[in-house]
């Protein structure tokens, strides 16, 4: 026969039940440091999550795609600065040539090598870096007429330079000149696109904390409230525990003035 009063004793029992999954709750909380352990703790809450970290994880792809590609610009760059210091010495190379006068055969071949040389080593260095720019650069020069009297002209590349130093050097001038400008040019988009892309990568670096910290707010724990829900569900727990206790004392008291 049941003698503790239904309600003291159910009172007793949901109260420790319940302080038992909240213990739980918060233990595995504190344990996992996860707020969101399975889906049924935060429906919304994990959806969101995941949301964010896929941005997450774009954002951190874009930034190493970001930091590579100014890596390799970077090395471009160094190549192509290096390379301008070739082109001051062409530019000598090419005056002294164009002064056949005063020069002996030896000393124009000598000048002739220096040129090819210093073409090669140029494109070796630039080639080492990934760039090409020295096979674009060309001037046009006329070599005569049509029938109809209309100019006629021939593509000139870097490879006719040490030909052209005496034969016309103005042409070899107009080739060391567009080589030169192609270089800066490409060294000032090298600058210009590395500046957007630091830009773009600090935009990006600011977005990665603001999503970092907004999934880590809805999923992780937050350690001062689980805390306190555990010491909130062991202080229930006592008390439910106490209830329980009274309930049986009861039960004890009613047994002993029947017998």
């Amino acid at each position: 026969m049941q003698v503790t009063p239904p309600s003291l004793f159910s009172s007793g029992l949901q109260g420790l039940n319940r302080s038992n999954q909240m213990l739980a709750r918060s233990s595995e909380r504190l344990a996992t440091g996860l707020a969101i352990n399975r889906g049924s703790d935060n429906p919304a809450g994990l959806i969101a999550s995941e949301a964010l970290r896929g941005r997450l994880t774009t954002i951190e792809s874009t930034i190493r795609a970001t930091s590579r590609n100014n890596m390799t610009l970077a090395i471009e760059e160094g190549a192509l600065a290096s390379v301008s210091g070739a082109v001051t010495d062409l530019r000598g190379l090419v005056v002294q040539g164009a002064n056949a006068g005063g020069l002996t055969g030896a000393e124009s071949g000598a000048i002739s090598g220096s040129i090819n040389l210093a073409i090669q080593g140029m494109a070796f260095t630039l080639g080492q870096s990934g760039s090409d720019i020295l096979s674009d650069v060309s001037v046009e020069r006329q070599i005569g007429t049509d029938g109809s009297g209309d100019p006629i002209y021939e593509t000139l590349t870097m490879s006719d330079l040490a030909g052209l130093v005496e034969s016309d050097p103005v042409s070899a001038q107009a080739l060391v000149d567009e080589a030169g400008s192609a270089i800066t040019t490409r060294r000032a988009e090298i600058g210009a696109e590395q500046r957007s892309n630091e830009s773009m990568q600090r935009a990006m670096e600011e977005e990665q904390i603001n999503v970092a910290r907004a999934e880590s707010s809805i999923r992780d724990t937050d350690y001062a409230k689980e805390a306190s829900e555990s010491a909130r569900a062991s202080i229930l727990g006592k008390a439910s525990i106490s209830v329980l206790l009274i309930g049986q004392e009861q039960s004890k008291r009613v047994l002993d003035l029947l017998m």
